[in-house]
């Protein structure tokens, strides 16, 4: 047990190290990723109030994703490294989910 809080540590620390602010090549612009990134949102949360257990839909949500990430010409590689990217700058993070937020304000009756 006392040698589980050392390596959860440097683990952490090791991961707030590889932060680059660097933009990756194939990086989809935040307007873009704002909606993409909608769409899987409104997926996964019909999925989860549908069946509850992740278990039960992961397989037919990963295949609605993947039809999503067609549909505006994204590979699931190129969607998962800007999400990383963006992931790992809160900024830029917040202000893409203030504007999915902001949509879906406006489409509440």
């Amino acid at each position: 047990m006392k040698f589980i809080l050392p390596f959860l540590l440097t683990l952490f620390a090791a991961a707030c190290g590889n932060i680059s602010s660097e933009k990756p090549a194939g990086l989809i612009d935040a307007d873009k990723m704002s909606v993409i990134l909608e769409d899987v949102l409104l997926l996964e949360s019909h999925y989860q109030s549908k069946y509850g257990v992740p278990g039960v839909y992961k397989d037919a949500l990963d295949e609605s994703v993947n039809k999503v990430l067609k549909k505006h010409g994204v590979s699931t590689k190129q969607f998962q490294t800007s999400y990383r990217y963006f992931a790992s700058h809160p900024e830029e993070f917040k202000a893409l989910n203030t504007r999915i937020m902001d949509r879906l304000s406006r489409e509440i009756p």
